[in-house]
């Protein structure tokens, strides 16, 4: 009923502004609740293709415009315990299509485009465990809805594989004050290393490299440290590189501009909020480790991080390089790593090639070669099945 509304509402608005601008530029406002240059760019990539009069004023100055009267509003809400312009400009505004590209402040009822923050986690929550962490936790700061989502999925994840998770409270004036280090390491049992860390943002490993450092703990040996947004400053200039999950926040931007530009044009909103997912995830020193408690599990797990780009590797192929059969390894697998051999190489693969994707500009069938798979149409289909959308869906 409140989709319908707010249809109904966005018909009005639309068919008196087409008869009065028709053949003038949209002007579209952008509204974020933090600064995102990979979002910026997919926002502007599909302004651009659109046609579109971008105003960004805000995003680089944090100042909003004032008197601003245009056709469309793409923001990103802030929690309702945290009143900001943001929120009452939209609320001012909702006569106009308006995309959320966050849930952090549900009471207001517009269209959402939002990163799958639980598929982040569960991501995180299978590299860490693949590496061979029995004993893992969760390090939140701020509470919002990204994070919370990142850690639920990573609990659940976690949970699913007969393991339990630790949510990792960090202090607001660790950084500042040197308040000790304490906070990390009291969730760190003795004999539990390499313990997993995932950070629901990169710049909180910045956080734990610093506890780990002030307690005498080696990343990744004692720590193995996860974290999200793949943001190079700060995961290729840290002490130790950061293994990281890209957010795509390029797509959630170009999708959150696409949606938006539906609403324009008069298409119905739609019924629930539209998901993206995660971009590849980037393996790091930090999580750069085989260890199993299982010595033939990491044996495996070494030959497929070797060979997984071998077209011809198989489970049979894996099993036999330990003395196990398949049917053993596979109980092994599943019990230490998380997941079956078949599903690691498959995994292995797909990530790769999400590289490539992302940061080529390679064909898809040449990607699907040199990743390992047989042929394009197979990379297609487990693309579709493992990650619900296509390739080139992926391609910035």
């Amino acid at each position: 009923m409140k989709r319908r509304r707010y249809h109904n509402r966005m018909k009005v608005v639309n068919s008196k502004r087409r008869g009065s601008r028709a053949s003038a530029r949209r002007c579209v406002l952008f509204l974020p609740c933090y600064r995102d240059e990979r979002m910026l760019a997919g926002v502007c990539q599909f302004a651009s293709e659109a046609n579109w009069i971008l105003d960004s004023f805000f995003f680089h100055t944090g100042v909003m415009p004032y008197g601003w009267d245009g056709d469309g509003v793409l923001c990103m809400l802030q929690s309702p315990k945290i009143e900001t312009q943001i929120t009452g400009f939209v609320r001012d505004h909702l006569h106009i299509p308006t995309v959320d590209l966050s849930r952090n402040d549900p009471s207001i009822e517009v269209p959402r485009v939002l990163q799958d923050n639980a598929a982040i986690g569960r991501l995180g929550a299978e590299h860490l465990v693949s590496r061979g962490c029995r004993h893992v936790g969760f390090v939140m700061h701020d509470s919002n809805s990204f994070h919370e989502e990142r850690m639920q999925g990573f609990v659940g994840a976690i949970a699913e594989m007969g393991l339990t998770a630790v949510k990792i409270q960090a202090p607001n004036d660790f950084v500042t004050t040197g308040s000790g280090a304490d906070w990390l390491t009291r969730h760190i049992p003795e004999d539990a290393r390499p313990f997993g860390v995932m950070a629901a943002a990169d710049y909180l490993t910045q956080w734990v490299c610093k506890a780990c450092d002030e307690a005498g703990l080696s990343i990744p040996d004692d720590v193995a440290l996860l974290g999200v947004d793949n943001s190079r400053v700060i995961c290729e200039l840290a002490p130790v590189g950061i293994s990281s999950i890209d957010n795509n926040a390029f797509l959630h931007g170009y999708e959150g501009a696409k949606q938006l530009d539906q609403l324009m044009n008069g298409h119905p909103a739609p019924s629930v909020p539209v998901l993206i997912p995660p971009g590849a995830l980037h393996v790091r020193t930090s999580t750069d480790i085989l260890v199993s408690r299982h010595p033939h599990v990491s044996t495996a797990l070494q030959y497929i991080e070797d060979h997984y780009t071998d077209r011809q590797l198989t489970p049979k192929v894996v099993a036999a390089q330990v003395p196990m059969s398949e049917r053993r390894l596979l109980d092994a697998f599943l019990k230490y790593a998380g997941r079956s051999v078949y599903q690691e190489i498959v995994h292995r693969r797909l990530q790769h090639a999400l590289r490539l994707i992302q940061s080529t500009d390679q064909k898809l069938w040449d990607i699907a070669e040199v990743s390992g798979f047989t042929s394009p149409e197979l990379m297609s289909r487990l693309f579709q099945r493992q990650l619900g959308h296509p390739p080139s869906s992926y391609r910035q």
